[in-house]
């Protein structure tokens, strides 16, 4: 066994032997297409008085796969964490991505990742992909569970009007800084974590307080403009304070 499987059989042993209704996606941003598939998963378990588990991947694949053309992502991993704990899940596993991981045919992914979490059933969305050269799909698993006892729910695409919600539209929409629609399509209003960093001091000349914000680098940043926001401040005891956010090239 590689060491990548070892790595990831130890974690999935955490999870526990009991049955369990799983999930599987990259989960990028846990917009509302994600939530729809994963209120699912929490009802599917519920209904069977089993426990509900999503196995996610860091770093992102593309970050592995096309280091160059990887996608920006619409939350830190830390952050999707987050978002995943809150959709009322009872377990989340995040597995180590690397070459070795996706090289993996997709019967020898799906025996990895599953055999030892014990699933009753498996949702994945319409658009999951996975395996060397993305063979695996769908059908896929509805094949493997045939042949391991257990059911396989696909879930399709959720849709705003004309507009399917995904990652990649999102990521779109904020690019084209259209903020009002990735927020509404994410189910939130879209967040930027960052570290205060000291610049020009040009705000002084300004009248107005002004920060400088460093962004993960990863994380996808809107399109050049400005934008109404919210502040939030580490400081507890401080709310979130109205703001106007700029981004360019000119520095402040």
């Amino acid at each position: 066994m590689t060491t990548a499987a070892e790595a990831a059989k130890a974690k999935l042993a955490g999870a526990g032997g009991q049955p369990h209704v799983v999930t599987i996606g990259n989960f990028d941003g846990v917009h509302r297409g994600h939530q729809y598939l994963i209120q699912q998963v929490v009802d599917a378990a519920q209904h069977r008085s089993v426990r509900s588990l999503a196995i996610t991947f860091e770093p992102h694949p593309g970050a592995v796969l096309r280091p160059d053309h990887s996608p920006e992502r619409l939350a830190t991993a830390d952050e999707k964490l987050r978002l995943l704990r809150a959709t009322g899940l009872d377990n989340v596993v995040t597995l180590e991505f690397s070459r070795e991981f996706a090289n993996l045919e997709p019967v020898a992914f799906l025996d990895l990742v599953l055999s030892t979490v014990a699933p009753v059933e498996v949702f994945v969305g319409e658009g999951f992909r996975f395996g060397h050269g993305r063979a695996g799909d769908g059908a896929t698993i509805q094949q493997f569970g045939d042949r391991h006892g257990f059911d396989t729910t696909i879930v399709t695409r959720l849709r705003d009007d004309e507009h399917m919600i995904s990652s990649s539209n999102i990521r779109a929409a904020l690019k084209a800084g259209n903020v009002e629609d990735a927020s509404r399509w994410l189910g939130r209003r879209y967040r930027l974590l960052g570290t205060v960093e000291h610049g020009a001091a040009r705000g002084r000349e300004l009248g107005f307080p002004t920060a400088n914000l460093t962004a993960d680098a990863a994380v996808c940043v809107p399109g050049d403009g400005i934008y109404a926001a919210l502040a939030h401040l580490p400081d507890a005891q401080m709310s979130a304070r109205k703001a106007l956010v700029y981004v360019g090239t000119r520095p402040t």
